[in-house]
């Protein structure tokens, strides 16, 4: 497992199992399979309490919920707290999908402090 900033191969290997979740399990909100983006959810060089969550904290969002180019009322690139109050916490969203992946690979990438670290954040 891996603590803090990822290596830009431990990054690429995180995006592809993105990828792999959101082909197998669809994508959010609605966990549909209509093509998706990989959204990070604070941006790729956030950090939180000295800890990089940034490179992490990513989850596969359907295209008309993520794409800036999307006039969707629920955008969550344009509107998240709108977002937020019709499918619930991003946080919660990417609990949810490491739960998944932690059942089909028996771990996640990233060390206990950094799931702590983005269960702290209140997206």
């Amino acid at each position: 497992m891996i603590k803090g900033k990822p290596t830009p191969v431990q990054e690429k290997a995180w995006l592809n199992r993105i990828t792999e979740y959101g082909e197998k399990h669809g994508s959010f909100p609605l966990y549909d399979n209509y093509g998706f983006d990989r959204h990070h959810v604070k941006g790729r060089e956030f950090k939180h309490n000295k800890c990089h969550l940034g490179r992490w904290l990513i989850l596969p969002v359907g295209k008309d919920y993520h794409d800036v180019h999307s006039n969707n009322e629920f955008n969550v690139t344009h509107y998240p707290k709108r977002y937020t109050a019709e499918f619930g916490k991003q946080v919660d969203q990417f609990v949810a999908m490491c739960a998944v992946i932690k059942s089909e690979d028996n771990d996640l990438p990233f060390g206990d402090d950094v799931m702590q670290a983005i269960m702290e954040l209140n997206v």
